[in-house]
């Protein structure tokens, strides 16, 4: 990798027991965020809200806002718990394209900043997979998540552009996003994109601006992580 990420350890996690430990010790016990260390040092999410959590994120999953608005009026845990897979509410909703959700979960204080496991953020989720609104969305909750990396440097734009999602592409321009940005390959976002699309246009129009700006290439920040 060509940029360094730290990614926590997930929390709960403990030194190993010795042999003569029992078996209820080795499992040992979650926190706030889920997270227990279970037989041969293996993680496993523990629900801290006694399964409504696990709800939660099915129903943002699921696209179900209603749903989902019922339950978070009687969750008692934070927005910015991970689930097994390491992703938040937010990220769901926003890697499913489910905007209502995306929406709710904003107004209801979700954190559009918090990075998962692999260093993404929702906005690479959603950029991934073309949903504008919620790129729009991300982007007015948290701006300087523009140009964040995830492990393997990918921006926004990366992702946008490795989908062909000419109309992300284009608000993630005008909204500043730097195109000169390479991941850990040394790609920039004008790399990925297809020969011959409508995002590669969009691209190369951004990066003849910057080139004339005199923008230079370099590595992405990483992503912020969850706090």
């Amino acid at each position: 990798m060509g940029r360094p990420f730290d990614i926590i350890e997930s929390p709960g996690e403990a030194e190993e027991t010795d042999s003569s430990s029992s078996e209820d010790e080795a499992a040992g016990s979650g926190d706030d965020e889920g997270w227990v260390v279970a037989h041969e040092a293996e993680d496993v999410w523990d629900d801290p809200s006694d399964g409504m959590l696990a709800q939660v994120f099915d129903a943002a999953e699921a696209g179900d806002a209603a749903g989902l608005a019922d339950l978070l009026q009687g969750l008692q845990v934070s927005l910015d718990t991970r689930g097994a897979d390491s992703d938040t509410a937010i990220h769901l909703a926003a890697l499913y394209g489910h905007t209502d959700c995306v929406r709710l979960l904003l107004d209801k204080g979700a954190r559009a900043d918090v990075a998962d496991a692999d260093g993404a953020l929702p906005l690479h989720d959603a950029s991934a997979g073309g949903y504008t609104r919620i790129v729009e969305m991300l982007l007015d909750a948290s701006p300087d998540a523009i140009d964040r990396g995830d492990r393997e440097g990918d921006t926004a734009l990366h992702n946008a552009a490795r989908g062909s999602h000419a109309e992300v592409l284009e608000l993630l321009v005008s909204r500043g996003a730097d195109v000169a940005l390479q991941n850990d390959d040394f790609k920039t976002p004008l790399q990925l994109a297809e020969h011959g699309s409508r995002a590669r246009e969009v691209l190369e129009e951004a990066e003849r601006r910057a080139a004339a700006a005199g923008d230079t290439p370099q590595l992405a920040p990483p992503a912020v992580d969850i706090a």
